[in-house]
């Protein structure tokens, strides 16, 4: 009996663990690897005030290496103020700045982003998944500048005769590639491991378990907890993030938006894992024999026998409901609707049949709230822990124990 409880709660805790790495590989599939989700998020890092900011100041930066600028100005001026043309162009860099967020969050600046990212991870992909030899893919910015320089008044040979390596951001060199389709085969395969070593130990646990309905409780309750963990790990990873950009103040000071942006997909899985949790210990609990639990399923006795066709359509009313509410990934995907639906039905089977097992004969349950027994003192507390009785709440032993406390003499012996 011993080793069997030591089993069942060594598999608890490795499928706990399980579930929590198995959380950060999905994020990071979801984060890397799908083309929707990236762009997202890159979209989204751009609608950041302050990401957006500092993104226009690094633009600006890079215009302002070209030389055409300070060769425009000095050709407007008169010859005796060209040497003005240096501080000039320095002038007009400080008017660029402050107004970079504001050219950058326009709808044609988020468009070219938007295109860029898509583009830049589209040839990632294809690239890292290929058997070509090599390649570089950079995240092309060209458009950006061209609009950053015709807001900001530059010209447009301003952004012609940048190099090409300063208005482009590399994303993986040729000299990586190997190592990028290495890692990319071991994620995807490492990723299906501990999908399956998770079900796997969740599943061993409730074979092993004498008591099945509450090892699903506690496998709810592992769950929920690897939810909170990934929540918990988010939160000192970003920390340690900023701690290390301590010495780059312009990243230091956009770390925070950047890391919370970018880890949303892992507060959605964490989410996920978390609801999937509750439900599997509120339906554990509800087929258990608590008190509660009893009076919930009596009062349901009557509708599960004489309306089956009802449950089981409210049933998928609540359902429906969930996936037009989408709180979670997967209650937006096919497979996760899927597989939570056939779950709950099963579950709902099951507790049709032992509630008609245990209520066969139960009548319509009463809807009057009417409580006769207030105000009535000590006969009117009896009427109430009576009715409390019939309707299964109190057991027969907590209703002689209650009687006897209100009556003041104690435990009674049987034969009083």
């Amino acid at each position: 009996m011993r080793g069997r409880r030591l089993g069942v709660t060594a598999l608890l805790v490795i499928g706990t663990l399980l579930t929590t790495a198995f959380g950060f590989a999905l994020w990071a599939k979801r984060q890397a690897l799908d083309t929707d989700n990236w762009v997202d998020t890159s979209s989204a890092l751009l609608e950041d005030d302050e990401i957006r900011t500092a993104v226009g100041l690094f633009i600006i930066d890079r215009l302002y290496q070209s030389e055409e600028v300070e060769a425009r100005i000095a050709a407007v001026l008169p010859p005796r103020l060209v040497q003005l043309a240096k501080p000039a162009a320095a002038g007009l860099k400080q008017v660029a700045q402050r107004n970079a967020g504001r050219i950058l969050g326009t709808d044609a600046a988020l468009q070219a982003w938007e295109a860029a990212n898509r583009t830049a991870h589209n040839a990632l992909i294809k690239l890292v998944e290929s058997d070509f030899a090599g390649g570089d893919v950079s995240l092309q910015l060209g458009a950006l500048f061209e609009q950053m320089a015709a807001a900001t008044g530059l010209p447009p040979e301003a952004v012609d005769r940048l190099p090409p390596n300063v208005s482009s951001l590399e994303i993986l060199s040729g000299e990586k590639l190997q190592s990028a389709r290495d890692a990319l085969d071991l994620f995807k395969t490492l990723l299906w491991i501990l999908l399956v070593l998770t079900v796997a130990a969740f599943a061993g646990a409730i074979a092993l378990s004498r008591d099945r309905r509450q090892t699903v409780i506690r496998v709810g309750g592992c769950l929920m907890f690897a939810g909170v963990a990934l929540f918990a790990i988010r939160t000192l990873a970003g920390a340690a993030v900023v701690d290390a950009l301590a010495d780059a103040p312009n990243a230091h000071a956009v770390a925070d938006d950047v890391w919370a942006i970018s880890t949303s997909l892992l507060v959605a899985a964490a989410a996920g894992g978390f609801l999937f949790g509750l439900f599997l210990v509120l339906g554990g609990w509800l087929a258990g024999q608590g008190r509660r639990a009893t009076a919930i399923r009596r009062a349901s006795a009557y509708s599960y026998r004489e309306r089956p066709g009802m449950v089981r359509a409210g049933l998928g009313v609540a359902i429906l409901l969930l996936v037009i509410w989408g709180p979670v990934p997967w209650t937006r995907t096919l497979w996760g609707i899927v597989i939570f639906t056939v779950l709950a039905y099963l579950w709902l089977e099951f507790v049709r049949r032992e509630t008609l097992e245990q209520f066969p004969d139960e009548p319509p349950p009463r809807l009057s709230v009417h409580m006769p027994w207030r105000g009535r003192g000590r006969a009117g507390e009896l009427e109430r822990l009576a009715d409390l009785r019939e309707r299964g709440v109190l057991s027969q032993a907590e209703f002689d124990q209650e009687k006897a406390a209100l009556l003041g003499g104690g435990r009674q012996p049987a034969e009083a």
